[in-house]
């Protein structure tokens, strides 16, 4: 499968708005773009409170639910991230997370680059 725009949307509105709603008001999110001969990274980095180590363990899982709260009270389904990790890896690509409590997050989505001339 090559990556689709419509998925790959939702992939990044998920990140982004989590990165916003994890954030306190007032701080960074940042956003990278880098691609090699064989990949397209993409990097989501925010300012917010970190993920603990227990966390990351169920991250990517259905229905969990983190420590962190929303910076604004928001709901969470606890869906999102495992819908991103199933549209990445639909894609062949991979998704992971680097954080430190206490020093935001960073969602690093990987995916394979293949450029294709009839594709304009």
């Amino acid at each position: 499968m090559v990556a689709d725009v419509q998925i790959l949307r939702e992939v990044f509105d998920n990140l982004l708005s989590n990165a916003v709603k994890y954030s306190p008001h007032g701080k960074n999110v940042y956003i990278a773009v880098s691609k090699s001969d064989s990949t397209c990274r993409i990097s989501i980095k925010d300012e917010g409170p970190g993920i603990s180590d227990q966390d990351k363990l169920k991250l990517f899982g259905k229905f969990q639910r983190l420590t962190a709260k929303p910076t604004g009270g928001e709901h969470s389904t606890g869906l999102g991230l495992s819908i991103v990790k199933k549209f990445v890896e639909m894609m062949r690509g991979r998704v992971w997370c680097e954080s430190k409590l206490g020093e935001g997050a960073e969602f690093i989505v990987e995916l394979p680059y293949v450029f294709d001339e009839s594709v304009q």
